[in-house]
């Protein structure tokens, strides 16, 4: 058993870098390979027992969640952040809530047709949350490798890091209004309020307090040379904290990618004598790092795979239904930008599920909601199916 898994993993690395090479060369996601070579290993072969992978699945999502944000706000520009974010937000809470609706109204459609039992109507709307948005995991590198111009690019990468937020919150928001039913919307609307808030508030203060530690350490040669795990510890640390007190440890750990990869431009606009930069060490490692964790997550994604015929048309169906909704989202959001017909073709294409959506899809169960136990054999048929639309879309527009 322990030489299989070490040898699987030995496989999954290899696998991550040729998939990135393949991606720098065809655009083929290397999500695809990764779920892939995952699905041989597990439900085909059964190398590796499922019962025992589920039992880690939560923590070692909590970990991709936090490393994956915190590297996604390392490559944004603070500037392009305030420059785009009217246009990113709008897009990212149209394109979001649209997709809510309409996958609700499709589950409920094939709840009455008896593709779903012991379905609930929070049970639709919990799906539509988990699926509702795109991830930053797939959007990130095909929008780096594209050719799409910067101002496209920045709308794009957070919106992906919005709806990835959204999807966190809301989804969580909801469960833990089912469990107290007595909060009501009131209360979620609140939960979900000062859960931005929170996270948002803690990823700020902790991230300048980093960055002033991280100056003392240039001065102290035991502590410099380790500064990056020091980093990953307090990312760690803040995604604990920002959760154990209400708030969205995904926006403090996006947040805190933020203010650490823009330490010089804030130094400027706030006219801080002090020099202060993130070393280059940091962001290198936490490349690495993030590449391990995203190769590792989309490889469990297929070890943990499952699904029936009738679970496959209901995801297939939800997965034509957000394909449908998507260039509807993306003319409101856009409307006050001038896009070529292009770059809308592009931005209409975007539609693949990943990280945020698999995370999710084991917590309703987890918690004991009834009807949710088949929410991850949906989910990752739909991660798969759109990764594997956009791929191709993209592949046909951009070349």
């Amino acid at each position: 058993m322990v030489v299989g898994i070490l040898g699987l993993m030995a496989l999954v690395i290899f696998l991550g870098v040729f998939g990135e090479f393949v991606f720098a060369k065809t655009r083929i996601p290397d999500a695809l390979w990764l779920i892939a070579i995952g699905i041989v290993a597990g439900p085909l072969l059964g190398l590796v027992s499922q019962q025992q992978l589920w039992v880690f699945a939560p923590f070692f999502s909590a970990v991709a969640l936090a490393v994956i944000m915190f590297e996604g706000g390392l490559h944004l520009n603070i500037y392009d952040v305030i420059k785009h974010a009217p246009t990113s937000l709008l897009l990212g809470f149209a394109g979001f809530f649209l997709n809510v609706a309409v996958i609700t109204l499709v589950l409920e459609g094939l709840a009455l047709l008896g593709f779903l039992s012991n379905w609930s109507t929070l049970n639709s709307i919990l799906l539509g949350a988990i699926l509702g948005g795109s991830s930053s995991l797939v959007v990130l590198p095909l929008v780096r490798a594209s050719k799409l111009n910067r101002r496209v690019s920045s709308i794009l990468t957070l919106e992906s890091s919005i709806t990835d937020v959204l999807a966190v919150v809301i989804t969580i928001a909801l469960v833990q209004s089912f469990l107290s039913p007595e909060s009501g919307i009131q209360g979620a609307l609140h939960t979900i309020a000062s859960s931005f808030s929170i996270g948002a508030m803690l990823g700020i203060v902790v991230g300048v307090i980093w960055l002033y530690i991280l100056k003392f350490f240039k001065n102290k040669e035991g502590l410099y040379h380790h500064n990056y795990m020091l980093t990953f510890a307090c990312l760690l640390g803040l995604y604990a904290f920002t959760e154990f007190v209400g708030g969205s440890g995904a926006i403090a750990g996006l947040i805190f990618g933020i203010i650490l990869g823009n330490a010089q431009e804030l130094q400027k606009m706030l006219k801080l004598s002090r020099r202060i930069s993130l070393d280059r060490r940091v962001r290198e490692f936490n490349s690495q790092v993030s590449f391990f964790v995203k190769t590792f997550f989309f490889a469990l994604i297929g070890l943990l795979f499952f699904v029936s015929f009738k679970l496959l048309l209901v995801s297939l169906t939800v997965v034509a239904a957000i394909a449908i909704a998507r260039p509807v989202g993306v003319k409101f959001g856009t409307f006050r930008e001038k896009l070529s017909a292009k770059d809308k073709s592009v931005i209409n294409g975007l539609i693949p599920r990943g990280l945020a959506a698999a995370v999710l899809a084991i917590l309703p169960s987890s918690m004991g909601i009834p009807g949710t136990e088949n929410f991850a054999g949906i989910v990752f048929t739909a991660i798969i199916a759109t990764i594997a639309i956009t791929t191709a879309i993209f592949y046909a527009r951009t070349r």
